[in-house]
């Protein structure tokens, strides 16, 4: 097997995450460390749940398969994981913590219009990623595991209707996946067209938005091309844009 391929846009086929019922060794290594930043987000950000999430190690690519096994963690620890990354001024290292594999990946929808319109969102204040705008996604949890594997497709058909209301699965759906790296960052984007234009669509999702429980999303973004960008937009994102709008 091969490494992910790492800063670009690349075809997949499947995704295929084996769960292991024994705590994430990354997890067991760095819990002190996990417990005390979980500590200051309760005073930073006391909105935020710490509830079950889905973290992987040994992550390889083979045949356009992406392997490896996953385990439950706390979110506390995908957080922490998330900031250790980030204090490594960029730098793309799948290990946090030497010789422990650990890696988040999760899967995103990616919404056009009959007339060739990308829909984003913008996520609220009160969320951990209070004003970026990507696609409708999430973290992988306990609900997306089937038969002791992770259903990525089933998350990110989830997640897409949780924050925008559209039944994806209706939709017509690109038959492969496509993904984008960062040291042991990794997103799995589908591509999803509507039959209808822009317009109509956008309509629906905020009128899902103004009456939503979780009240997770701010508003809808429209895409026309690669420079309807900003500073709101994460670098995985801005890769799948370029890519998409450049082809």
């Amino acid at each position: 097997m091969a490494e992910i391929p790492e800063n670009r846009v690349f075809r997949l086929d499947a995704v295929r995450l084996r769960l292991d019922e024994a705590e994430h060794p990354w997890i067991v290594a760095n819990r002190s460390a996990v417990e005390a930043h979980w500590a200051r987000e309760e005073v930073e950000r006391p909105w935020l749940f710490n509830g079950t999430v889905i973290l992987h190690r040994d992550l390889q690519f083979d045949d356009g398969v992406i392997h490896g096994v996953s385990h439950r963690a706390p979110y506390a620890g995908l957080l922490h994981l998330i900031r250790t990354w980030n204090a490594q001024d960029g730098e793309a290292a799948e290990k946090a913590d030497a010789g422990i594999s650990a890696w988040h990946l999760f899967g995103s929808a990616i919404i056009l219009s009959s007339d060739g319109v990308m829909l984003l969102i913008r996520m609220a204040p009160r969320t951990a990623n209070s004003g970026k705008v990507y696609a409708p996604a999430g973290s992988l949890d306990s609900s997306d595991i089937d038969g002791g594997w992770i259903d990525v497709d089933g998350s990110i058909l989830r997640e897409a209707h949780e924050e925008t209301g559209e039944a994806l699965s209706s939709a017509r759906a690109e038959e492969h996946l496509l993904g984008w790296r960062s040291g042991g960052f990794v997103s799995i984007f589908r591509r999803f067209v509507l039959p209808e234009p822009a317009d109509t669509i956008v309509e629906r999702m905020r009128a899902h938005i103004a009456v939503a429980a979780e009240q997770e999303v701010d508003d809808i973004v429209i895409v026309r091309n690669s420079d309807d960008l900003g500073e709101a937009v994460p670098l995985y994102m801005r890769a799948l844009i370029d890519f998409h709008f450049d082809r």
